[in-house]
């Protein structure tokens, strides 16, 4: 008779990230036409923190206008970190038929 190995399951835990070592790559979401259209490779944009009905989420920003969020598997730790006073900014390193993609990283 062969032995069935136990039972139950194990779930995984990605390693919590050192908020000084968090970088993301994303495309922006929800974007603002009227902002995103004026961005070009190599802009720098702010990033922070905006309230949304029932949420806080992490926003973009162009001299002080929002060009929109991001949605990405780290964006809950960015936020903790933001929230606890580490600074970050977006580099952007594609437009694409409207589609921006920025790399956050720690200033």
């Amino acid at each position: 008779m062969s032995g069935s190995g136990g039972g139950g399951f194990t779930t995984y835990d990605p390693p919590v990230i050192a908020c000084e070592n968090l970088i993301i790559e994303t495309a922006i979401s929800s974007p603002k036409a009227a902002v995103v259209s004026k961005l070009t490779v190599g802009d720098v944009l702010d990033v922070g923190l905006e309230n949304a009905p029932g949420s806080v989420v992490v926003a973009l920003y162009l001299s002080g206008q929002l060009a929109g969020g991001i949605t990405h598997p780290s964006t809950n730790r960015l936020r903790e970190c933001i929230q606890g006073g580490t600074r970050y900014r977006a580099t952007v390193t594609s437009v694409s038929a409207g589609q921006v993609r920025v790399r956050i990283t720690p200033l």
